[in-house]
């Protein structure tokens, strides 16, 4: 009898170790996402046309990690938009955060995880994020120079992001290396343990 509440008490300990362990990678991988993410903001900050790096490297968040974390990522990757591009603060914190959740969403239910995914995903936000763009800054509040705002500004922002979407895929790879299957399955069997 004593026996068998030994190896429970062991198997306990062991497992809380594990966790622990657990625990420490997903912390390490978040803050490192985090720091990427904020990286990306520097090349925007020169003003003329550049690429959003912030879209690809919230869609590259939003492919590994949970919906909050996501939310988090596109409103700081939205504030860097804002800031970069002199748009109202929020906008595209907003615009980001609903994108990166529907991406999380995707990822979790239908989608794999994969670098074609990433790819089609970051071009199709990136490219709604300059339709949005177009019918806010032309047609709606009627800048002056809308007429060439989508050949000059908003085509080639597009066609650099699509282009920066490699290097930060690449700088993303590294911390997917953290994710792995077993961590996975122990965060599994502690959610399962806590619920029980």
């Amino acid at each position: 009898m004593g026996n068998k509440t030994k190896q429970k008490k062991q198997s306990r300990q062991s497992r809380t170790r594990s966790e622990r362990r657990t625990a420490r990678r997903n912390l390490i991988r978040k803050t490192l996402s985090m720091l990427l993410l904020l990286l990306c903001w520097y090349p925007m900050l020169g003003g003329g046309v550049h690429a959003l790096w912030v879209i690809p490297a919230a869609v590259c968040i939003s492919m590994y990690e949970d919906m909050y974390f996501c939310m988090a990522a596109g409103v700081v990757g939205g504030f860097g938009i804002d800031i970069a591009c002199g748009s109202p603060l929020g906008a595209n914190a907003i615009y980001l955060v609903l994108c990166c959740t529907f991406v999380c969403l995707l990822f979790e239910q239908v989608l794999r995880r994969t670098a074609l995914h990433f790819f089609i995903l970051s071009a199709a936000v990136s490219f709604l994020h300059s339709i949005l763009s177009y019918l806010l800054k032309g047609v709606m509040f009627r800048v002056s120079g809308r007429e060439l705002l989508w050949q000059r500004v908003l085509m080639p922002s597009f066609l650099r992001t699509v282009i920066a979407a490699v290097p930060v895929y690449l700088c993303f790879l590294p911390l997917t290396m953290l994710l792995t299957k077993r961590v996975r399955s122990m965060d599994a069997a502690a959610v399962l343990r806590d619920e029980t």
